[in-house]
């Protein structure tokens, strides 16, 4: 039995296999197999393994019968011819051998899983569809849900919105989907039209972003594209204001007459605006201040001032900026004792604001607007740098 089936063995699974293209018609086994009688093109797995092990326990019973018959015959003959009578009794153990292995063979099969020993195994039923994938556009996505983002879609929002309208004061989760040629960066704020209490998403955090930790409703929303590697000039700022003599054919004709006519001033290179600069206004000091007009710093005995130095950004020392370049300025006020990297800033101030059609930043900066907006003078500031300016009016 062994020996059949590993001649044959390959030769079944071949022809099982290339039965749709040969039309091989196997022979009908007895009725002990079960169902399946014949093989055909429709035949399954299960099904062809069931004949092969039926036909393999009915040739070896049918092997043992055989032998069984002829160590009789022969134990008949052996009192003509004695040498007959140990043919028989060798001719008679190998097949109660062959018997055992027999039934040994489907008591191991039915130790291991009784299903095996009928080979009929219970069919696996196909598994259950996948959900739909809800592919989301990219941009920022807006909850009022208080627990999760929900998977529902909602508008991808890509521009600034100066009044959330009714979702005013009732976001509390944001997610920002990215899209591998742009990556949003966004600002919400506590009032309408970008000012007040802020919190930025940074562009490198995903998934859901919960906001109920801090205290803040947005009302507006700056929404731009994030440039990863900036290209511009830098922003400027100066101590007076700046109010253009002629009309320039670019940015840096503008900076070159500010520089000369501003009482001193302060850049912030591209190269120092390494994904978002933040830093205290106290801590960055004006060049080119005209030294009578420094700040003192010390007296002499006659009360006469004896040191001076370039005042520094803080308070209400500048009066114009100049963006030159694509850059996000926010002019913010960390409440006391927190550091400028803390957020959400108490109180916040975007430019160039939507007004500034040249995007160049005011040449006069209204403190006044500023102090009846916040209630308080910015100390410190960012910048981010961003691809270009959307905003939705």
């Amino acid at each position: 039995m062994v020996c059949f089936f590993v001649y044959n063995f390959p030769n079944l699974l071949i022809n099982k296999v290339f039965a749709i293209n040969l039309e091989v018609n196997y022979p009908k086994i007895i009725p002990i197999v079960g169902p399946t009688e014949t093989l055909g093109v429709d035949t399954t797995l299960p099904d062809f393994t069931l004949y092969l092990f039926n036909i393999g326990m009915f040739l070896g019973f049918f092997s043992v019968f055989i032998s069984l018959a002829v160590a009789g015959v022969t134990f008949m003959m052996s009192g003509a011819k004695p040498d007959l009578l140990t043919n028989a009794k060798d001719r008679v153990g190998g097949a109660i051998s062959g018997l055992l292995i027999l039934a040994l063979t489907y008591l191991i099969i039915t130790t291991i899983n009784p299903e095996l020993s009928i080979f009929n195994p219970t069919k696996l039923s196909p598994p259950p569809p996948l959900p739909p994938i809800e592919i989301k556009n990219p941009g920022v996505y807006l909850y009022t849900s208080s627990t999760s983002c929900p998977d529902t879609a909602t508008e991808a929002n890509t521009v600034s919105i100066l009044d959330l309208g009714s979702k005013k004061n009732m976001v509390n989760q944001v997610s920002i989907v990215q899209d591998p040629a742009v990556s949003y960066i966004s600002i919400l704020y506590e009032k309408t039209n970008l000012w007040g209490q802020c919190e930025y998403i940074d562009p490198n955090t995903t998934g859901c972003q919960d906001l109920g930790a801090l205290s803040l409703k947005a009302s507006s929303i700056s929404i731009h594209p994030y440039d990863f590697t900036p290209t511009g000039d830098g922003v400027y700022f100066f101590r007076k204001s700046c109010f253009a003599d002629k009309a320039y054919s670019s940015v840096g004709g503008l900076v070159n007459y500010c520089e000369k006519n501003s009482g001193g001033y302060y850049r912030i290179d591209n190269s120092e605006i390494n994904g978002i600069f933040i830093s205290s206004l106290k801590d960055l000091k004006f060049i080119d201040v005209p030294e009578e007009e420094q700040e003192c710093t010390s007296y002499d005995g006659k009360g006469l001032c004896a040191g001076r130095t370039p005042q520094s950004l803080g308070g209400e020392n500048i009066s114009s900026m100049v963006v030159n370049g694509n850059y996000l300025v926010l002019l913010t006020y960390a409440g006391p004792g927190q550091d400028c990297d803390t957020t959400p800033w108490d109180s916040c101030q975007e430019f160039p604001i939507s007004d500034d059609i040249n995007k160049t930043g005011p040449q006069q900066i209204k403190w006044q607007n500023i102090r009846n907006n916040g209630g308080v003078v910015p100390n410190c500031i960012s910048i981010i740098p961003i691809q270009n300016y959307y905003l939705k009016i």
